[in-house]
């Protein structure tokens, strides 16, 4: 299965190694194909620099680097067109993870983003996949 793993995800693998987001992606690149972008990479660098997320999980910039080069080596790396159509209305910043999903042919997004669950996301995007709050699950 291909799965694409949005950001606020791949962020909580990273505040904490024993969090469900972190055995989630233990799970997925162990048996699935993670599909990921550019684009995706340089928004997890940037989100984890942030000083509150920073206090979360107290990574310095080498070690963030180390966290996003594993997972950039484990991923399918897919590229983005110039353009990147507008698909989720409430927030347009999701466009491109949506894209990635899109582009990459996942057969999952997985997300706690209740804007990706929107119909008009839903019939553009692959099965988008999540749980409560605090377990995304695919």
């Amino acid at each position: 299965m291909r799965v694409t793993c949005d950001t606020n995800v791949l962020v909580r693998a990273a505040i904490s190694p024993t969090d469900a987001a972190a055995e989630l992606l233990s799970r997925i690149v162990t048996v699935h194909v993670v599909v990921a972008s550019q684009f995706e990479f340089a928004e997890l660098f940037d989100v984890l620099r942030r000083p509150r997320i920073r206090a979360l999980h107290c990574l310095d910039d080498r070690r963030i680097r180390r966290f996003i080069s594993r997972l950039y080596q484990l991923s399918a790396i897919v590229p983005l067109p110039a353009e990147i159509p507008s698909i989720v209305p409430h927030d347009p910043k999701d466009n491109p993870i949506v894209t990635t999903a899109v582009a990459g042919q996942a057969d999952v997004l997985c997300t706690l983003d209740r804007h990706l669950h929107e119909p008009i996301v839903r019939a553009s995007a692959p099965v988008t996949a999540s749980a409560s709050r605090g377990t995304p699950n695919c």
